[in-house]
């Protein structure tokens, strides 16, 4: 016959595995939440009408309209040379932006208008779903609005391959480095890089298998090495966003011809707070052998 203490320790193990039971169906829930909402953690764009740039900054622009390959339209920023610069020597940036906001963003504006001011025109595409741009967003069909911005760059504005710099912020460096793989340009940056989403996940989340989960990979990691073009990666010592662990790893996987730049600053504010930051770019795009003005 059991005793009470062994009708104690079976009510024990019954307690113990109930609750052990709550928590994998918890965890579980947790990893399906995640699952469901890995898009609206990753993407926040700023949808509807894009603010006009600022008359002070002089961008003389106008926004652009496109289609991607699977027929999605989308919109573009584009800026081009400043007057008294020749439009058939004249270098382009073709920006990638970050996971928030759009062309229309203030401070995207004030960057590239320090752009023009080297002597380089700018296109800027917002990814289907932000801005102007339809659809939704997702890796494989930014991916798709990273090539049909080149296109339009090359074919509808007949800018030649080695006078575009291919740039990317944040996540947008992901984009630019992918698009760097698959076609020629002068040059690549990537300014607050990361790895990879999964990488700065499994940081964020240490509790919870990210690797695993995420479909969204942006796995620059696994890609700068077959970039042969020449490469500056530009990192802000205090991104609070993306460690410049993230870039000093990407600088060692990649292949030379490179360039390291460590800038004061942090995620958002790094092209304001360092002086060197555009006098950096503009060396990086003269040593391509691109006409740059003083800044």
């Amino acid at each position: 016959m059991s005793g009470p203490s062994d009708r104690k320790r079976s009510r024990g193990r019954v307690v113990v595995s109930i609750v052990i039971a709550v928590l994998a169906i918890a965890y579980l829930g947790v990893l399906i939440w995640f699952r469901a909402n890995e898009n609206a953690l990753l993407f926040h764009p700023d949808r509807g009408p894009l603010l006009p740039a600022s008359e002070s900054l002089g961008l003389d622009s106008r926004d652009v309209a496109f289609s991607s390959a699977d027929g999605t339209s989308l919109v573009a920023r584009m800026i081009p040379p400043p007057d008294g610069v020749l439009k058939d020597v004249a270098p382009w940036i073709l920006y990638f932006h970050g996971s928030s906001g759009n062309v229309g963003t203030p401070g995207y504006n004030k960057a590239w208008a320090r752009f023009r001011r080297m002597g380089l025109g700018v296109l800027a595409v917002d990814y289907r779903g932000f801005g102007r741009s339809a659809g939704a967003p997702s890796e494989a069909g930014i991916y798709q609005d990273a090539q049909a911005a080149y296109l339009y760059l090359t074919h509808d504005l007949a800018v030649a391959p080695n006078r575009i710099v291919i740039y990317g912020y944040s996540m947008g460096s992901a984009v630019a480095v992918d698009l760097a793989t698959r076609v020629p340009a002068a040059g690549l940056i990537v300014e607050g890089a990361l790895l990879s989403v999964p990488t700065r996940g499994a940081e964020l989340y240490p509790f919870l298998p990210v690797r695993w989960l995420a479909r969204n990979r942006f796995a620059s990691e696994e890609k700068i090495a077959r970039v042969s073009m020449a490469k500056l990666i530009i990192h802000a010592r205090a991104d609070e966003v993306v460690p410049i662990a993230h870039g000093r790893r990407l600088f060692e996987l990649a292949g030379a011809p490179k360039t390291f730049k460590e800038v004061a600053g942090g995620h958002t504010d790094a092209y304001e707070v360092d002086p060197e930051f555009f006098a950096t770019v503009a060396r990086f795009v003269r040593g391509l052998g691109l006409r740059v003005s003083s800044l």
